[in-house]
C-alpha cells in the first residue's frame, strides 16, 4: 500500500497522521511558496528532482547617460527635437546671435544691391507694361538678388550650427567666438562641398529635363505636332523624376557640412561619407523626419512672414512704378531673409547634426566613445576651438 499523502507517526500513538492536501502542480514547476521560504523545488513526472526554478529574465532598463543635450544611446523624435531646442537654447549667442548677424552682414549688402538693380527697371505703371509686353526682366532679378545672400549665409548658418550641436553633444556650452574660430577655419572645405552639392543637383536636372526640354524647343521651331506631343509627354514625366531625384539627393546629402566641421573631411570624402551614412533603411526614416521637419518649420516661417508677404502683395494694387514696386519686394525679400535666417535656419540645421550624430551612434557605436570622452578615459571624437 502506497502511503504517498501520510507521514510518519507522530507523538507515539502509532497510527500515521495524514498530510494537508496540496494544491495540484504543473509538472516541471515548484510551488511558489511564501516570502523568505526557501526555494521551491518542482518535482518531474518520473519522481525526479530538478534545480531550483530560475527567475524569468528581465532586459535591464535602457541607459539615459545624458551629459549634454541628448542621450548616448539611439534617438527618437522627441531625443532629436528636444536637443536642438536645448541646443539653441542654451547656447543662444552662438546660434541665434550668430544667425542673426550673419544674415545682416550677407543680406544687407544684397539686399542694396538688388534694390538698386532694380531701380534701374522703367519708371512706367504694370498696365502699361502688360500692354506694351514688356519683360520687365531687370526689376524682376533685382527682387531676386537678396535670395542669394540668404544662399551664402545658409552656409555659414549650417556649420556653426554643427560646430556648437557637436560641442552641446558633450555637454559644452559655447561662446559666439568660440563658435566662430571652429567654423572659419573650414570656411573653404564648407564652401566647396556647398558648391561640388549644389553642382549635383543641378547636373542632375540637366540630365533629367534636357531630353523633354530639346523635344519641346524642336517641335516649336519646326512646327511639327508630334515631336511638340512627345516633348510635352516627356516633359511631364521628367518633372516627376525630377522631383523625385532631388528629394533622394537632399537627403543622401544630408551630411556634407557635419562631416566638413565635426570630423574636417574634404569635400570628395565628406560628400561619401553623407552618402554611406545616409544608405540603406535609414533612409526612409531621415527622409521622414526631413520631410516633417520642413514642412513644420515652412508652416511657422510663413506665418511669421505673413505680414511681409501681403504687403509684398498689395504693391501691385497701388499702381506706383514698376521700378518702385521692385526695390521695395527686393527690400521685403531682404527683410524676411534676415528673419528665417535667425530663426527657422538654426532648427533645420541642428536637426541635420544631430540626425548625424544620431546615424553615427546606429552605425558605428559612437555613443560608447562619448560615455568614455564624458568619462574621461577617451579623447573627443571631434576637435573644440579655442575659445
Amino acid at each position: 500500500m502506497s502511503d504517498q499523502g501520510w507521514t510518519a507517526p507522530s507523538g507515539g500513538s502509532g497510527r500515521p497522521e495524514p498530510r494537508p492536501p496540496q494544491q495540484p502542480q504543473h509538472p516541471g514547476w515548484a510551488q511558489p511558496g511564501a516570502a523568505g521560504a526557501e526555494p521551491a523545488y518542482a518535482q518531474q513526472p518520473s519522481g525526479g528532482w530538478q534545480q531550483p526554478q530560475q527567475p524569468p529574465y528581465v532586459p535591464p532598463r535602457q541607459l539615459d547617460f545624458r551629459p549634454g543635450i541628448i542621450p548616448l544611446r539611439p534617438l527618437t523624435m522627441n531625443d532629436l527635437f528636444g536637443g536642438v531646442f536645448r541646443a539653441v537654447r542654451g547656447n543662444v549667442a552662438a546660434t541665434v546671435g550668430l544667425a542673426a548677424v550673419t544674415s545682416l552682414i550677407f543680406l544687407v549688402p544684397f539686399t542694396a544691391l538688388g534694390a538698386w538693380v532694380s531701380s534701374q527697371e522703367e519708371s512706367i505703371s504694370l498696365e502699361e507694361s502688360v500692354s506694351s509686353g514688356t519683360t520687365n526682366l531687370i526689376g524682376q532679378l533685382g527682387s531676386y538678388i537678396p535670395s542669394l545672400g540668404s544662399l551664402f549665409s545658409t552656409i555659414l548658418l549650417t556649420g556653426f550650427l554643427a560646430y556648437v550641436v557637436g560641442q552641446a553633444v558633450l555637454g559644452r556650452k559655447v561662446s559666439a567666438s568660440e563658435t566662430w574660430g571652429g567654423t572659419i577655419r573650414r570656411i573653404w572645405a564648407l564652401i566647396g562641398a556647398t558648391l561640388v552639392t549644389m553642382f549635383i543637383y543641378f547636373a542632375a536636372l540637366g540630365a533629367i529635363l534636357g531630353i523633354p526640354i530639346a523635344l519641346l524647343v524642336a517641335g516649336s521651331t519646326s512646327g511639327s505636332d508630334g515631336t511638340l506631343g512627345v516633348g510635352v509627354g516627356l516633359m511631364i514625366l521628367a518633372v516627376f523624376v525630377a522631383i523625385t531625384a532631388m528629394i533622394f539627393l537632399w537627403t543622401r546629402l544630408a551630411f556634407v557640412t557635419p562631416s566638413v566641421i565635426l570630423e574636417n573631411l574634404g569635400v570628395g570624402k565628406a560628400i561619401a561619407r553623407s552618402w554611406r551614412l545616409t544608405g540603406g533603411q535609414p533612409f526612409w526614416r531621415l527622409l521622414g523626419i526631413r520631410i516633417l521637419t520642413a514642412f513644420c518649420l515652412g508652416i511657422a516661417g510663413s506665418l511669421i512672414t505673413l505680414p511681409l508677404t501681403l504687403l509684398a502683395g498689395a504693391l501691385i494694387l497701388t499702381g506706383i512704378p514698376l521700378d518702385q514696386m521692385y526695390v521695395w519686394q527686393a527690400v521685403i525679400t531682404g527683410v524676411t531673409g534676415v528673419i528665417s535666417g535667425a530663426i527657422t535656419t538654426p532648427i533645420t540645421a541642428g536637426l541635420d547634426a544631430l540626425l548625424y550624430v544620431d546615424q553615427r551612434i546606429r552605425r558605428e557605436g559612437l555613443d560608447v566613445q562619448l560615455i568614455q570622452t564624458a568619462q574621461g578615459t577617451a579623447g573627443a571624437p571631434w576637435p573644440r576651438a579655442e575659445a
